[in-house]
């Protein structure tokens, strides 16, 4: 069983110019750290997240939802109103799935689960 909760934001993006600059920056004011963040250790009360590279499709921070079925949340994703951004892709290296989404507020949400 999975330790990480279905349907909780359990992750976050930071887009940023410069990826270094801003990881010292959050460590000097937060004590964050890219080792920390990629551990994949359940903290009660926290999410882990990336600062990465500022593109055209990571403009703005972006936050991750993990789902226990992705193609059952895509559908009432589209049902609700929201419009797929990303549709479902495969990363079997981390044995992960993830989709995007564009909801009723024009807002981009990624979601995630297990292959």
């Amino acid at each position: 069983m999975n330790e990480i909760p279905s349907n909780r934001v359990t992750w976050f993006q930071l887009p940023a110019e410069d990826v270094q600059r801003a990881w010292r920056f959050y460590g000097e004011v937060f004590g964050w750290s890219r080792e920390e963040a990629y551990a994949n250790e359940v903290r009660p009360g926290a999410i882990n997240g990336e600062i990465a590279a500022r593109d055209k499709a990571l403009r703005e921070p972006r936050l991750v939802v993990r789902v226990d079925d992705i193609d059952a949340t895509i559908e009432k994703i589209t049902a609700a109103g929201g419009r797929l951004a990303v549709g479902r892709t495969e990363i079997p290296e981390i044995g992960m799935v993830y989709a995007s989404f564009i909801d009723t507020e024009e807002n981009t949400v990624n979601i995630v689960g297990d292959l």
